[in-house]
């Protein structure tokens, strides 16, 4: 797929701290996130791909790593959550981000979401978790906007993974 050139990311205050970025597969250095970066390149001919188009039995290699994530009403809903992705993050299926909480991180990420999803790109972060059986960790994160299917919801396919300590 050949991208138009990248519109320039906002500033999303509640996500200060992290390395936000348009994903290039130069940058990305999990095995996790090259594979699901190449399936998404892949299948992104003419956009990005349906939801439809991802099997995630065929990526038991990573499933721990993989969420999903689509639109709702108020914000985005996490649909799928692997046990890395529950352990780096805290979160379940069926939290939401909303546009309109009070708490900036939340509200920013909704608000970034959004931004992918108009953008039709995947975006790259990079950044640190304080865990509470680990204390601070460094983690790389992809998500990838899919098309709206049938249903005409948003989604999106992504996947993270801790960063190796130097």
């Amino acid at each position: 797929m050949v991208l138009e050139p990248a519109p320039p990311l906002p500033h999303w205050p509640g996500l200060a701290g992290r390395s936000i970025a348009w994903a290039r597969a130069e940058d990305i250095v999990t095995a996790p996130l090259r594979r699901i970066f190449a399936w998404w390149t892949a299948q992104a001919d003419h956009g990005p791909p349906q939801r439809a188009a991802f099997d995630v039995t065929e990526f038991g290699d990573v499933a721990e790593n993989l969420y999903i994530i689509a639109a709702v009403p108020d914000g985005f809903e996490l649909r799928l959550a692997g046990e890395e992705y529950i352990r780096l993050f805290g979160l379940r299926r069926g939290w939401v981000w909303r546009f309109d909480s009070a708490d900036p991180v939340v509200r920013d990420s909704a608000a970034l979401l959004a931004f992918v999803a108009q953008a039709g790109r995947p975006l790259r972060t990079v950044g640190r978790l304080e865990l509470i059986e680990r204390h601070w960790i460094e983690l790389e994160a992809l998500v990838c906007p899919l098309a709206s299917g049938d249903d005409g919801v948003v989604k999106f396919l992504g996947c993270t993974a801790a960063l190796d300590p130097a």
